[in-house]
């Protein structure tokens, strides 16, 4: 690889013959950047690690399907893939699960329980590569979950007074129960406001005679990031959760400025990106007035995304500052970086390019710099300029990868003056051509899909890609990412403002990267880490997580080895401790369906020894939960109104699932224990002779599977065992499996039409489908009973990058 870039480097100085020093004065200081680099990026070493959900919005008593992708690393360390689901307010872990990763793909579901309530919630995914116990690779999603079991009563939290200006005492709410007709006298009210982990107020009450409670709440306390009134309302057996988001004061924005390159240098005409958001990352669309001292200048203006810009020719003897035309703001003044004197930058009119990128080097004085063409893990150029005033150069952009990559200029000691973010090779995109038999479809009707892959140029390209068909408002575009503009945004930038499509074609899409790249700049790297970097940085220990139990006899430490049964599946595996009764488990020792976990024992007498197996994913799970900082979605300004937000409107053209009770559930990941038509084991099927069918968990035509019948279960068909409820209790120890995910069973309604309504808000679901060039890729599903759009999400990875589309169609009656 270093040979290969020093040729790059070579190669390039030899097309420009604009360049005005010798190969030889720039090969030291090019192999001297190689190591840094090198160092650099064996440091970095964490790959992209990104997971396709099938929608973001879902209800309790309802399936999780996923597919996860790691990108950009050695994926045969990494086995095992790790999810946890955590409540946004108070960073709770609600569920957690582990899944088989091979070959950097897993795949999983998980069943969200009756007892999940309404609110926003961030699934977790890391996989067990881990560097003193902290994992490398980990993606995010936020998720919003809806309650939909059919409550005995009704709760509203209502605010009482909208004034900007809180009344003295603080805000006054009203909290309301009624059951229809039924006053809800002395129910248990525990509540509190802002982040659980540090409430500003917490209390517990009791409704009234007449089912109310009136909350004041000191208004000084409140601000855009705990602004969350929450209140968990018991009585009898039913649980209840409402939310309202208080009014927060209007406070003053947040501008900041980025000039071109990073600083204002004298007398040297520049483009300056400037950036209005709210405390809490809100963007404001707004017009200012640019001052050089005291007087106006320029009138200047950001989008509906916060984002703006306009060009400068500053004066180091002058003073700059914008004040914002905001009829609610105040008459602040926002001061612009200082201007520095004999600094050298960098100008890019276009940013976002395909083969070639035009750049200005412009300097008061004259000098030699050189040029850093690099994305922070591979140097792709470097070479010498001299600039007399500006100094244009082409860049041939052959040798770097698609995707953001950054100019650094540096001065003659190599001190880095400028630096400049763009997105190469633009115009290579993959396309999913999807291609169905209709634009709209009724109920219950087959839907007739066709998929092929294709490159920049329109060539068939092979494939391996997750597809979901969705109800559309299943999926809030502000809490959905998709695998193409996280691997080339997100996974660097961070969040963005919220945006339908980030890599569209069109010149809006264009114009929006161009303010990104200007604006946004690299957050996870910075070129002072870099080059500071050494041999000794890069002797990182990565280690995998792993099983390891410990057996004791009586309590007392063994002295000599014993055997230990693994069941699981019905099958046993025989190991032997060592003599001081550890053992390690390998991987391939604890995988089981999901919802089942395995049993260790002793061969012996099980009563006489006890088995330990902590989980070793517990720590890694506990940090990442307590560290994360979810989006806040709960802002409310203090001129607004906000009722309960746990209403369901959002299901609009569908019905709400029958509510399911399963009583008795020690383990959240077994599906439906002692729920309808399950044995002991928890083992059922449905109505289409499948075992443990996930589509219908709970459903009243389940059965009982019957010992010795053939079901289908993985796909595949399959004698029943049976269920030895005897052998379970007498196992010793419980350990959490490696789970490897159930089959997604679409409906045929060609071969089975129940006459109860069927409202799937996920109709179809394959976790990996190959696509190989010109083969038929042919898929049917049917719809369901939910009316309205429906919408196709098809993303994965190609021989030539990743690859996402969508497509959407209507269902009538």
């Amino acid at each position: 690889m270093k040979l290969i870039r020093i040729a790059l480097v070579i190669f390039f100085l030899l097309q420009c013959s604009s360049i005005a020093f010798a190969q030889a004065d720039a090969a030291p200081f090019a192999d001297s950047l190689l190591k840094k680099f090198d160092y650099y990026s064996a440091k970095k070493q964490q790959g992209v690690l990104f997971a396709h959900f099938d929608k973001n919005v879902y209800t309790n008593n309802e399936n999780v399907w996923f597919t996860a992708y790691l990108l950009n690393t050695n994926a045969n360390k990494n086995d095992v893939l790790s999810l946890i689901l955590i409540n946004d307010n108070g960073h709770s872990i609600l569920l957690k699960d582990k899944f088989v990763m091979d070959k950097g793909i897993a795949f999983g579901n998980l069943f969200l329980p009756d007892s999940v309530l309404s609110g926003n919630y961030s699934f977790i995914l890391y996989t067990n590569s881990v560097i003193k116990g902290e994992p490398q690779n980990v993606f995010i999603q936020a998720v919003t979950i809806k309650n939909t079991n059919t409550a005995t009563f009704k709760t509203t939290l209502f605010l009482q007074d909208t004034a900007k200006v809180a009344p003295p005492g603080g805000r006054r709410i009203l909290l309301f129960t009624n059951g229809m007709g039924k006053i809800i006298a002395g129910a248990t009210v525990k509540y509190t406001v802002g982040d659980k982990r540090k409430p500003i107020v917490q209390g517990t009450v009791k409704t009234d005679n007449a089912g109310q409670y009136t909350f004041t709440i000191p208004d000084k306390n409140i601000s855009a990031v705990n602004n969350v009134l929450e209140a968990k309302i018991t009585f009898g057996k039913e649980v209840q959760l409402v939310k309202l988001n208080l009014p927060v004061r209007v406070s003053a924005p947040v501008v900041k400025f980025y000039p071109e390159g990073g600083n204002l240098a004298d007398r040297i005409t520049s483009i300056v990106g400037w950036e209005v958001t709210s405390t809490q990352g809100n963007p404001y669309a707004v017009n200012g007035v640019l001052y050089q001292d005291d007087k106006p200048i320029d009138t200047i203006s950001t989008n509906s995304y916060g984002m703006g810009s306009f060009v400068l020719q500053p004066n180091i003897q002058s003073r700059y500052y914008v004040k914002l035309i905001r009829a609610d703001a105040k008459d602040s003044i926002y001061k612009l970086p200082a201007v520095l004197n004999n600094s050298p930058v960098v100008s890019i009119s276009q940013a976002v390019v395909n083969d070639t990128l035009k750049l200005v080097i412009k300097s008061k004085s004259p000098g030699k710099f050189y040029v850093v063409v690099h994305n922070y893990k591979d140097l792709f150029y470097s070479f010498p300029v001299q600039v007399q005033n500006d100094r244009r150069i082409k860049v041939g952009l052959a040798g770097i990868p698609k995707g953001l990559a950054e100019i650094t200029i540096l001065d003659s000691l190599q001190r880095p003056y400028a630096e400049r973010l763009f997105f190469a090779h633009y115009d290579q995109k993959n396309v999913v051509n999807i291609d169905i038999d209709s634009s709209a479809y009724k109920t219950r009707q087959k839907v007739n899909l066709k998929l092929d892959l294709t490159d920049a140029n329109g060539k068939p390209i092979t494939g391996a890609v997750s597809i979901a068909c969705i109800q559309a408002n299943r999926q809030e575009i502000k809490k959905s990412t998709d695998i193409e503009s996280y691997f080339y945004l997100n996974n660097d930038l961070g969040n963005l403002p919220v945006k339908q499509n980030y890599l569209g074609n069109d010149a809006a899409d264009k114009a929006f990267l161009e303010n990104v790249l200007l604006i946004k700049g690299w957050r996870r790297y910075t070129w002072a880490d870099m080059i500071q970097t050494t041999p000794k940085d890069t002797i990182q220990q990565l280690d995998s997580l792993s099983f390891k139990g410990k057996v004791t006899h009586f309590d007392a430490l063994l002295k000599k080895p014993i055997s230990y049964i693994i069941f699981k599946n019905g099958k046993p595996n025989i190991g032997v401790t060592k003599a001081d009764g550890t053992f390690a488990l390998n991987n391939a020792d604890i995988e089981a369906p999901v919802g089942k976990n395995v049993q260790i024992y002793a061969s012996g007498d099980v009563n006489d020894y006890t088995f330990k197996v902590p989980d070793p994913y517990d720590m890694a799970t506990q940090l990442l939960a307590a560290g994360y900082e979810p989006i806040n979605y709960n802002y409310s300004p203090a001129n607004g109104h906000t009722e309960s937000t746990e209403d369901l409107k959002w299901l609009a053209n569908g019905k709400l699932l029958k509510e399911v009770k399963i009583k008795g559930v020690n383990d959240s990941l077994t599906y439906g224990r002692n729920a309808f038509g399950t044995n002991a084991c928890g083992d059922y099927v449905c109505m289409n002779r499948i075992l443990n069918c996930p589509n219908h968990v709970g459903n009243s035509s389940n059965t009982i599977p019957i010992q010795g019948q053939m079901y289908i279960y993985g796909g595949v068909k399959m004698i029943y065992s049976g269920c030895n409820i005897n052998e379970q209790v007498s196992l010793n120890k419980p350990v959490e499996a490696i789970h490897y995910t159930m089959e997604f069973y679409p409906a045929d309604y060609a071969q089975l039409s129940p006459a109860a309504p069927e409202y799937l808000s996920t109709i179809y679901w394959k976790e990996l489908y190959n696509i190989s060039s010109g083969k038929e890729n042919n898929i049917s599903f049917y719809t369901s009973d939910i009316i309205g759009d429906f919408k196709i999400i098809v993303q994965g990875i190609t021989d030539k990058g990743v690859v996402y589309g969508e497509k959407t169609f209507t269902v009538k009656k």
